[in-house]
C-alpha cells in the first residue's frame, strides 16, 4: 500500500468505521483492520504542559501533548500531533498558528480520535478559534 492511499482511507473515513479498545487506546478501521490509530501510552497524562493561549482558553485550563500513531500491521506510518484541552475532554490537532487553521485531513482524524469524548469536537474548535481550511 502507498503513503496515499494509506493517508487516504483514513481520512476519507467517517466515525462509524472504527473499532474502538479502550483498555489499549487503539482504534482499528473496519474496513482493513491492517489500519489503525495507537495512542502514544507512553507519556504520563499532563507531564508536559501546553501552554498556548489558544489551548487553555477553556473553564479548564489543563492543557497537554498528545500523540496518535497512524499504523499499518502495527508499523507507525505516521504521527499525529493533538493538544488534549479543556482538562482532556477533547484532542485538538496543532494548529497553524498563522490564521488558526487544520487542514481538513486533520479534521477528519480528529473527528475519529474525539468520538470517544462525548463532547463536540466541532465545539472545541470554534472555541479554540480554530477553522478548518
Amino acid at each position: 500500500m502507498r503513503y496515499e492511499d494509506f493517508m487516504a482511507q483514513i481520512s476519507n473515513s467517517i466515525e462509524n468505521d472504527w473499532l474502538y479498545d479502550d483498555e489499549i487506546g487503539k482504534f482499528v478501521f473496519r474496513n482493513d483492520i491492517r489500519i489503525s490509530i495507537q495512542s502514544d501510552r507512553t507519556e504520563s497524562v499532563g507531564d508536559d504542559g501546553f501552554y498556548e493561549r489558544w489551548a487553555t482558553n477553556f473553564p479548564n485550563e489543563n492543557a497537554s501533548r498528545k500523540k496518535y500513531f497512524l499504523q499499518f500491521n502495527d508499523c507507525i506510518v505516521d504521527t499525529f500531533y493533538t493538544v488534549q484541552v479543556d482538562g482532556f475532554r477533547s484532542a485538538i490537532p496543532y494548529p497553524r498558528l498563522n490564521g488558526m487553521t487544520i487542514t481538513q485531513q486533520q479534521y477528519n482524524i480528529g473527528s475519529i480520535i474525539n468520538s470517544i469524548h462525548g463532547y463536540s469536537f466541532d465545539e472545541y474548535l470554534t472555541s479554540a478559534g480554530i477553522t478548518v481550511v
